[in-house]
């Protein structure tokens, strides 16, 4: 039963980091300003730092 849970948890992250990297992707081939790129790219870029401080506090709080 442990094991499931882990791989459906490897499963989420692996899907979220194929998403995120995909999208960091289409933006960088997109045909537009590179100022506003880079503006996306670092907003992209919150939201994962974000996203990744939320998930390793949640986990911690499993943990202990």
């Amino acid at each position: 039963m442990f094991c499931n849970e882990d791989n459906n948890t490897n499963i989420l992250v692996s899907f979220l980091v194929g998403g995120i990297v995909g999208a960091g992707l289409a933006l960088l081939f997109a045909p537009q300003s590179g100022k506003k790129t880079r503006k996306q790219l670092a907003e992209m870029a919150d939201e994962a730092k974000e996203y990744a401080t939320d998930y390793t506090k949640k986990l911690k709080e499993k943990v202990l």
